[in-house]
């Protein structure tokens, strides 16, 4: 058994050390949280995927000197990863060939209406008419599709690149999950507090399970948003009606900010055992 342990605990600091090495391909996948609108310096040749040159994959290529190929898109479900591109570009499971080394994965609020509900609920606050909420028993349903949905999109990612390193990215919360409180920036009703604090939640354990079963890494971005909602002193998340930032066609509310973004870097400075340089 010692033997069995020391020898995966060597083929792990392989992969580790592979993972991190300067020039090494990583492909950042995901959605609009990964890809970062309205962080920073919009990457024109993007177009409407909206990535930010100042998301959290250019932060961790330039600091460990990777060879980032960035694909992540804005609006991006598991079956933007898997079938079909958007913006004229391919799946973004296309951009992992054999030689990559490091993929980040941060999928699935879209699949379940995440940032959708966020908007449709804070909307039928305000008292809008015309507010586009998914109910919770189809918040449900998606919620029961989502493992089997992430199983494919890692499953795919190993297919074509067997030595990658894998690591799950969570989404950033907008409701703290000790305080279901609201305010001017998150205008929901208590109840519907209640609802996205419990969706988060659901959520992150679908990327905990699914690290688990594939046994891979796993960004613990509720847990690195814990005291950064936003309502916070210092959130990582933008509100409801935030400011337009300069370079961006129009404000992106709803979606991590550049401190939501560092975090989230900082944490893959300690899985790949370096310090930021």
């Amino acid at each position: 058994m010692n033997k069995l342990f020391g020898a995966a605990a060597l083929l792990l600091g392989i992969v580790m050390a592979d993972a991190a090495a300067q020039g090494a391909r990583y492909v950042s996948m995901g959605s609009s949280y990964a890809a970062g609108p309205g962080v920073g310096t919009r990457d024109a040749a993007s177009r409407g995927c909206d990535r930010s040159l100042s998301n959290y994959a250019r932060t961790v290529a330039a600091r460990h000197h990777l060879d980032l190929v960035d694909v992540a898109c804005s609006g991006a479900t598991t079956d933007n990863i898997l079938a079909h591109g958007q913006h004229g570009f391919a799946p973004q499971v296309e951009a992992v060939t054999p030689d990559t080394r490091l993929v980040s994965i941060l999928i699935g609020g879209n699949d379940i209406a995440y940032v959708g509900n966020l908007f449709g609920l804070s909307c039928r606050a305000a008292g809008g008419s015309t507010c586009q909420v998914v109910d919770d028993a189809g918040v449900d349903r998606r919620l029961a599709d989502l493992p089997a949905a992430l199983d494919r999109v890692v499953d795919a990612v190993r297919r074509r690149a067997p030595k990658a390193r894998i690591v799950l990215v969570g989404y950033l919360p907008a409701v703290a999950a000790a305080d279901p409180g609201t305010c001017a920036a998150l205008p929901l009703a208590p109840a519907d507090a209640r609802r996205m604090r419990d969706t988060t939640a659901r959520l992150t354990d679908a990327f905990e399970q699914a690290a688990a079963r594939h046994r891979i890494d796993v960004i613990h971005a509720a847990a690195i948003g814990a005291q950064h909602a936003i309502c916070a002193a210092e959130p990582y998340v933008t509100g409801y009606r935030p400011a337009r930032e300069p370079g961006w066609p129009a404000p992106v509310a709803y979606h991590p900010n550049q401190a939501g973004m560092d975090g989230i870097a900082a944490a893959f400075d300690a899985i790949l055992g370096q310090q930021a340089q």
